[in-house]
């Protein structure tokens, strides 16, 4: 079989510098856009994937049964489950329990003191769970310890400098004196637990507060995790832990929540953001947002590879009298097929190196755009640069298999008589299938931008039901000194307003408990959500009264401990939820009755009804909430700001008196809109990594589209020629040459609309509050993907139309 000629193909790829810079950026920018989606899905699919016994470890999550059959699902899991699974179930090789921690003040000493994020209490046998790379001390020795502690390299650094850290002590919360007893290696990027210490758990009083063997019905953040033994069968897991629940706690059979433990396997983790988000510090991802961007890589490489055959399709009339010669001299059509296979090969290792280079350049953005440390060190990985090879190879056949085809099916005769080929009508509808198709992709991704778009504006801008603006969060270390903060904030000018609570309106997490009207042991009790306030929290967040009045410092007499317990009842304000939960009626008579709640036994009395307002996050409905007076709970101040005021000056003078108040503590502070919109910080950063994709899926388009339309001009070179000298207008010309391709644009859209439509409604139903889909979105987006490509052809268009028809007609 005759080899390709590569001389010859560089010198033509030369010669038509135009069509060949056309290919080489269309290839390489859907090579790169493949290469990203892959190293990000790639880093997605490696959490937790690196230690050795991966495929053995499981956590153990904790679930709840309702009576209405709905699952509470959560990764947490009570203290005593770790040695009632160490003394039961002999299939377990290994049981390690951690409890993440609340960002803490860590003292090094007097001046130099942190708050400590990331902090990790692990019982010993942790490290015979996960990998830990001990870099100096005896690690397990350090966890059998009371408040000893391993800390990561880079926080050994921060903490002590150049300094040996063994041996040394901090000062922990301001309590407890914790002594470094080892340093292991920085934890790697995806894992689920990036802690930056491990200090000693030990699952006793001393540790929790609490007699941990009486907590079976509480979980409190932490996780238990196990190793399976080599062959063991996850599944027969079940029945076992699900006796030592029945054992522990589902002891009444007349109760008719139970509860149990799901198995999650540790590589599902980051995929199953059911339990709780996933975890306490790395959000867990739907794995749909993997399956979204794969397909926007493929839908890229396409859009380039659908560039590739139309402009060779469209060359291929330009090339028979070429094809005719190397025929007449003997070629057959196997050789030149494997000769046109070859130029798509060599555009294709053109571009696949410029596509590395591409992606190197642009992953520090796309990190910081993510909040991730992709790399492109796997690429260098043998096995991945051959599939990598594979891939190019089966791109060059996807690419030029049919132009070759086509090519190589002009018969000599008649293109050396003619000195070109007729049109294939073949090959023309071809071209027009493969435009439509292009933008129908491309058209569906717009659609979805603007979507996508008005969604994450919802999450921003919606009226959340209460008022979040200008609202400074700070913690109450010491609800002691709530009064004495209070009024020094007020005497702050610019501050509008002060209240101390829980929790704000919008929290992921709030307090919660049973309620019913009459019996809390009744299989259609409901479950309601708490927010402890002071009197003014329900006038400063400015919730929508329905009916009845707010609570104010007088209704604290209704809890007061003079009375006996069941004489206590809290005067209560409540969402509409909660009185549709109860069956209560209107608002107005929901007043002054009163239901029963598991908390302290309390039987609280609705004073006032407020509109329901958004309790989490715009993914989930509201909740029955219910909102009283009840300071031991308090350790958060919520200071309204005057809209007006001069920000730093005010914020400066808040530092001051907290810190004035709270020597030992560490200031921090967060605005309430800037934490709500921290709920959906995910989703913002994955629409922006969309959007990216979106314009370079657009821009292979329009570069395939400019393509077409130089060919189609310089093939009408003559015809525009003789249509100006008879008087033809430029206006006229561009129309002339513009109208086919934009004929198939506005085709495409028809496809494009439904299919965005589709995928896009899908994505929605994740969200409780969402948008509706009009009508203007899609007009719109179909309005600036015809202008986009009447520009992108109108370039090429007027240009051929303002040639002087001298040039053209010269050789007629």
């Amino acid at each position: 079989m005759m080899l390709p000629n590569f001389n010859y193909i560089f010198r033509r790829l030369m010669r038509q510098k135009l069509h060949t810079l056309s290919h080489i950026l269309g290839l390489t920018l859907g090579i790169g856009v493949c290469l990203v989606i892959g190293l990000f899905i790639h880093h997605e699919l490696s959490f937790d994937g690196y230690h050795e016994k991966a495929d053995r470890i499981y956590r153990m999550n904790q679930v709840w049964t309702m009576p209405n059959g709905e699952l509470e699902l959560d990764y947490g899991a009570p203290a005593p489950l770790a040695d009632a699974i160490r003394e039961g179930l002999p299939a377990i090789e290994e049981v390690a329990s951690v409890m993440p921690q609340w960002p803490t003040v860590v003292e090094i000493n007097p001046q130099k003191r942190f708050k400590q994020e990331k902090i990790l209490w692990a019982e010993a046998s942790i490290l015979d769970v996960f990998d830990f790379e001990v870099v100096e001390g005896n690690a397990y020795e350090a966890l059998r310890k009371p408040w000893h502690a391993l800390l990561t390299e880079s926080t050994a650094r921060k903490f002590y400098g150049r300094e040996n850290p063994i041996g040394k002590t901090f000062l922990y919360d301001n309590e407890r004196s914790v002594t470094v007893a080892g340093v292991i290696k920085d934890l790697p990027n995806n894992t689920h637990l990036p802690a930056s210490m491990l200090i000693s758990y030990l699952v006793n009083e001393d540790y929790l507060g609490f007699k941990p063997n009486n907590t079976w019905g509480m979980t409190f953040g932490a996780s238990t995790y196990v190793v399976l033994a080599e062959g063991a069968d996850p599944k027969t897991l079940k029945a076992p832990l699900q006796a030592i629940y029945d054992q522990n706690l589902n002891t009444d059979p007349e109760d008719p929540e139970k509860a149990g433990v799901i198995v999650q396997p540790l590589r599902k983790i980051h995929f199953e953001p059911e339990y709780s988000d996933g975890e306490e510090w790395v959000k867990a991802m739907s794995p749909y947002w993997l399956w979204f961007f794969g397909i926007i890589g493929g839908i890229v490489l396409i859009l380039a590879c659908i560039n590739f055959v139309n402009l060779s399709t469209a060359q291929s009339l330009a090339r028979s009298k070429e094809v005719g010669v190397r025929k007449a001299i003997g070629a057959g059509r196997k050789e030149l097929i494997t000769q046109f296979i070859a130029e798509a090969l060599v555009l294709i290792l053109i571009a696949a190196p410029l596509a590395v280079c591409l992606v190197q350049f642009a992953l520090p953005a796309i990190n910081a755009m993510l909040g991730k440390t992709i790399s492109l060190a796997v690429f260098y990985h043998p096995l991945v640069l051959l599939g990598f090879a594979i891939g190019l190879v089966l791109t060059a056949l996807m690419t030029g298999i049919y132009p070759a085809w086509l090519t190589a099916r002009f018969q000599p005769a008649v293109t050396l008589k003619s000195g070109s080929h007729t049109t294939d009508n073949r090959s023309s509808l071809l071209r027009k299938i493969l435009v439509t198709t292009q933008f129908t992709l491309s058209g569906a991704l717009v659609i979805a931008v603007l979507l996508i778009s008005q969604q994450m504006k919802l999450f921003y801008y919606k009226n959340l039901g209460f008022d979040k603006e200008n609202v400074l969060l700070v913690d109450l270390p010491d609800r002691k000194k709530a009064g004495l903060l209070d009024e020094r904030i007020q005497q702050i000018q610019g501050v509008k307003g002060l209240t101390f609570a829980s929790s704000v309106p919008s929290e992921l997490d709030h307090n919660g408990t049973d309620m019913h009207l009459t019996n809390l042991e009744s299989k259609d009790r409901k479950s309601v959500s708490l927010i402890f306030g002071d009197e003014r929290y329900p006038d400063f967040f400015d919730f929508e009264l329905k009916a009845g009045r707010y609570y104010d410092i007088t209704d604290t007499s209704a809890i007061s401990r003079s009375l006996a317990r069941d004489q206590r009842f809290p005067k209560v304000v409540v969402n509409q939820k909660l009185i549709e939960e109860l069956g209560l009626g209107t608002a107005e008579e929901a007043l002054d009755r009163r239901f029963k709640i598991g908390w302290n036994g309390w039987q609280p009395e609705i004073v006032g009804v407020v509109e329901n307002f958004v309790t989490h996050s715009l993914r989930e409905e509201p909740v029955p909430i219910m909102m009283f007076q009840y300071s031991r709970f308090y350790h958060k101040a919520c200071i309204k700001l005057e809209a007006n005021t001069e920000v730093a000056t005010t914020l400066s003078a808040i530092r001051a008196a907290w810190e004035d108040i709270f020597p030992k503590e560490i200031y921090d502070y967060e605005f309430l809109d800037e934490q709500i919109n921290t709920f959906y910080e995910s989703e913002s950063k994955l629409f922006g990594f969309f959007k990216v994709f979106a314009a370079l899926a657009i821009l292979i388009s329009c570069i395939g589209l400019w393509g077409l339309a130089t060919h189609a001009a310089l093939q009408r070179t003559k015809e525009i020629g003789i249509r100006k000298v008879l008087g033809a207008s430029v206006a006229g010309l561009v129309k002339l040459l513009s109208k086919d391709f934009l004929k198939l644009v506005m085709i495409s859209f028809v496809f494009a609309a439904p299919l965005a439509w589709y995928f896009v409604n899908r994505w929605l139903h994740n969200f409780a509050y969402r948008i509706d889909l009009e009508w203007w979105v899609f007009a719109v987006a179909g309005l600036s993907i015809i202008i986009i490509a009447f520009l992108t052809v109108s370039l090429q268009s007027v240009r051929a139309a303002l040639t002087n028809p001298i040039n053209s007609l010269r050789n007629e």
